[in-house]
């Protein structure tokens, strides 16, 4: 509450009041500034209630409250908090290039333009190498550099160059598997050799876009599959090879995948133009041959709640046996499929299945990852990360909201989720406010906290018991509890 009009105040008020009679003689002069008065009779009238009124309102007590965003706590409540061993400020990556590796106790990243290899657990410079290129990636013996056309390796342990090839066309992307190198041109494909950088197939196409993986051996029954796009990159089509020869296999246009291996079946998912009532389509084909064994209509709905406009990417639908899941409605609901359901014994069905659950959480929850373990990752609009499990019986509705396994568990920590990633059973989320939390998901329980001045995250990576934290232009490592 206000207090009154102060000493000063109530001199002003009476010689005011004895000025406006026309005297200029007060005692009240002490608490006034030195200035010649002059007669201004014309203006008393005006005068004497404006001055009145002003003395008597109340002095105010604090300057006036605004609104400025939501505010989030620093720190997350009741769990142990960890300081960085080391810190480092570092190149900001240009668009799609990598800006942090990590290999074995290497941790790989470029500082004034050098690429320096540190020491994971000291930050400890063990090797530069000036001029380097762009960071493809990096197995426990080297590290692979990308500079236009040419691909070079480096000995992890020391830098020392192990070999240089030009591919002929500009690299777009780099991949490995089982000791051979996948490297993506502008005018292919091309297998070499992790060791030695010989050339073991090449082939030519122009919309080859990445290396996706390698299934089966890759000396011999393995198929390589690569991901390339129809004229526009929203119209995927998938490559695949044999691993041994490079000999093309097939191609499957509009698709994405292999979304699962069963037996020797492969599943794609159909991302081909939906409309309005469309649902999700997938096709197990043989490994070898690409050959349709059976298809999937699942039943799915890719409108967005309250809009009705349609959205729809090449990652709604994912397999993580036993189940399938399509995320739908603008990713506000996950559907639960059998990945073999026994209703239809091989047989492709002839209206959309049912879903098994279907999963959604409160206050405009979208799914995020999962999933890691038996649970799956939602983010609310308020940055609230709630964990639901897949399996199980405790349904519930939660403010209009079906949860058919239950209200799930909600992290600590507050604001909105700028990086979720999952490695092993281990959950890192990274808050835009700098909050870091580390959480196992088998125990379900927190495993420590970090708090760093920085406005996001990027990739979390992990050796042994180390975790490197990355942000555009910094990196911090934490050794695990």
């Amino acid at each position: 509450m206000g207090k009154g009009p102060g000493p000063c105040a109530l001199a002003f008020i009476l010689w005011v009041g004895t000025w406006l009679r026309g005297s200029t003689k007060s005692r009240t002069r002490r608490c006034l500034p030195s200035v010649t008065l002059t007669s201004m009779s014309k203006f008393r009238r005006i005068l004497l209630p404006l001055a009145l009124l002003a003395a008597l309102a109340p002095a105010q007590a604090a300057p006036p409250t605004s609104y400025q965003g939501p505010v989030y706590g620093a720190g997350v409540p009741n769990v142990k908090v960890v300081r960085p061993l080391w810190t480092l400020t570092v190149d900001k990556a240009e668009y799609g290039d990598r800006a942090v590796l990590l290999a074995e106790n290497r941790v790989l990243v470029k500082v004034g333009g050098a690429l320096q290899a540190r020491d994971v657990a000291t930050g400890r410079v063990r090797w530069t190498l000036r001029q380097p290129g762009n960071l493809g990636l990096a197995d426990k013996n080297a590290v692979f550099l990308t500079s236009g056309p040419t691909l070079s390796a480096y000995r992890l342990s020391d830098g020392r160059r192990l070999w240089t090839r030009d591919l002929g066309g500009a690299v777009r992307d780099v991949g490995e598997s089982g000791g051979v190198l996948y490297a993506t041109t502008e005018h292919g494909g091309i297998a070499l050799s992790a060791a030695t950088g010989q050339t073991r197939w090449a082939f030519k196409e122009h919309e080859m876009t990445g290396f996706r993986t390698v299934l089966g051996d890759t000396g011999s029954g393995g198929v390589v599959f690569w991901d390339a796009y129809q004229g526009e990159p929203h119209f995927p089509a998938t490559y695949a090879f044999d691993a041994a020869t490079g000999k093309q296999l097939y191609r499957l246009g509009g698709t994405t995948g292999p979304l699962g291996v069963r037996g020797k079946a492969v599943l794609m998912a159909d991302t081909s133009f939906i409309g309005s009532d469309d649902n999700a389509t997938l096709t197990w084909v043989n490994l070898r041959s690409g050959v349709t064994e059976q298809v999937l209509k699942l039943a799915a709905d890719f409108r967005c709640p309250g809009r009705g406009t349609l959205e729809r990417r090449t990652s709604e639908t994912f397999s993580a046996p036993p189940h399938i899941y399509v995320n739908d409605q603008c990713g506000t609901r996950l559907r639960q499929f059998w990945a073999n359901d026994p209703a239809l014994a091989g047989k492709t069905p002839s209206t959309p299945l049912p879903p098994a659950r279907t999963f959604a959480v409160p206050d405009d929850g979208r799914f995020r990852l999962g999933p890691v373990g038996e649970l799956l990752v939602f983010e609310s609009r308020m940055g609230e990360v709630r964990l639901i499990p897949t399996t199980g019986r405790a349904p519930i509705n939660y403010n209009g909201v079906d949860m058919p396994t239950g209200t799930g568990l909600v992290l600590p920590g507050a604001g909105p989720v700028s990086r979720l990633d999952a490695l092993g059973s281990v959950l890192y989320v990274g808050r835009v406010n700098g909050e870091f939390l580390a959480y196992d998901a088998a125990k379900k329980k927190p495993l420590y906290a970090a708090q760093l001045p920085w406005r996001g995250f990027g990739p979390t990576f992990r050796s042994g018991k180390y975790a490197v934290l990355t942000t555009p232009g910094a990196l911090a490592v934490v050794r695990e509890p």
